[in-house]
């Protein structure tokens, strides 16, 4: 009787284990067991708050660039820039749509400007200023080598700003590459020499120094004065706002490995108690990988689950809910957040900093026959609007 008792014990386990873990029965994770406080928390989608901050979507894209002089962020938002202030509030946003082409494709150089074809885009004033080239020269290598070094050198000298570019709206066969100065308060167009690669973002030499955001020429370098921009981290991850998170050129061990790529922040210290962890989560359905040779769902299971947040920030608590994805390999929900912060010697400038979601899975939305991505994306967190 014992022994029968025994047996039916460990099958009734068994059971009860099967169906916590591999099931997308709710057991162990039953909304029985969660706080009532649980049912009150919000999507990111529909705006995160606590007494002194608010958690919302922000339409823009990296780089996310701060100015320390003016305490003033910058994002890229198509072939133009949103610029916000140290309260979260928009400034000036424009896409610049129109363009043709826009110096933001790549964002070679972090600094409060946008080069197009015929001009640039001012974005450093409290409104948006447009200014058509005074000259552009040697578009067509039409200028001699030796005037050329005349006119550069000139050029050089007198400007306050001198800006080198990639040769994203060069014919490829111009082997040229823009340059622009603005002197007084007129910008000129100079198109380098046809074949000339001396500059950082192009040198082979093992021995050369590429400062990221910055594109220098030997022995001139970029002029930016105080209009040079600089990135915000995410001190955990080690992820800085140069690109998004998915790509690799943004990681200190990057930087230590291509160790000619300089990163000037690498120095800052972004040190953060800030903190995100996942109270709870509800299994939603099976999450599929895709793949043609995979085991049947119950076998290795992975959930597409509603998780429960928790975000300390400066001391205040944000709580969240979002699907997010609970992977069979792994023990604890896969966040996939990441949250960016001024250095520390900034952080009294701007209580704003930015994060990343990227934890949920793509859905099919059958109205508009394309999939999307839901709550993945990027946020603000900013302080609450004072009354």
């Amino acid at each position: 009787m014992k022994k029968m008792i025994v047996i039916i014990s460990v099958v009734v386990l068994f059971c009860f284990l099967f169906l916590d873990r591999c099931s997308i029965i709710n057991i162990t994770t039953a909304d029985i067991f969660r706080p009532k406080a649980y049912k009150r928390f919000t999507s990111l989608k529909d705006s995160v708050a606590s007494d002194k901050y608010v958690i919302t979507p922000i339409s823009s894209a990296f780089p996310i660039l701060f100015d320390s002089i003016k305490s003033e962020f910058y994002l890229r938002n198509g072939k133009g820039l949103t610029k916000i202030d140290r309260e979260g509030n928009v400034i000036i946003t424009n896409s610049l749509h129109q363009e043709e082409y826009s110096s933001t494709a790549n964002f070679a150089n972090f600094i409060p400007y946008v080069f197009v074809k015929n001009g640039v885009y001012d974005f450093s004033g409290n409104e948006m200023r447009y200014h058509t080239f005074s000259e552009i020269i040697n578009s067509n290598n039409e200028v001699k080598d030796e005037d050329f070094k005349t006119e550069f050198e000139k050029s050089y000298k007198e400007a306050e700003l001198v800006v080198y570019e990639t040769d994203q709206n060069i014919d490829l066969e111009c082997q040229c590459y823009p340059m622009y100065f603005k002197i007084n308060t007129q910008w000129k167009l100079i198109f380098s020499q046809k074949g000339e690669y001396r500059f950082t973002h192009l040198s082979n030499n093992l021995e050369a120094k590429d400062t990221i955001g910055q594109i220098d020429f030997e022995k001139f370098p970029a002029k930016f004065t105080n209009k040079k921009l600089i990135v915000l981290k995410d001190d955990k991850h080690k992820r800085y706002t140069i690109e998004s998170p998915g790509m690799t050129r943004n990681t200190d061990e990057y930087f230590d490995t291509y160790y000619t790529q300089i990163l000037k922040e690498k120095s800052f210290n972004y040190h953060s108690e800030n903190t995100l962890k996942v109270l709870s989560y509800k299994k939603e359905k099976y999450y599929h990988t895709g793949g043609y040779w995979d085991f049947p769902d119950w076998v290795t299971p992975s959930f597409e689950v509603t998780a429960f947040f928790e975000l300390t920030y400066n001391e205040e608590k944000l709580f969240f809910k979002e699907n997010a994805i609970k992977y069979y390999s792994k023990s604890n929900i896969d966040k996939g957040i990441f949250l960016y912060e001024l250095p520390e010697h900034e952080r009294h400038k701007s209580k704003v900093a930015f994060f990343y979601y990227e934890g949920g899975s793509n859905y099919y939305n059958p109205q508009t026959g394309e999939t999307e991505s839901g709550a993945n994306g990027l946020y603000i967190i900013k302080p609450k609007s004072k009354k």
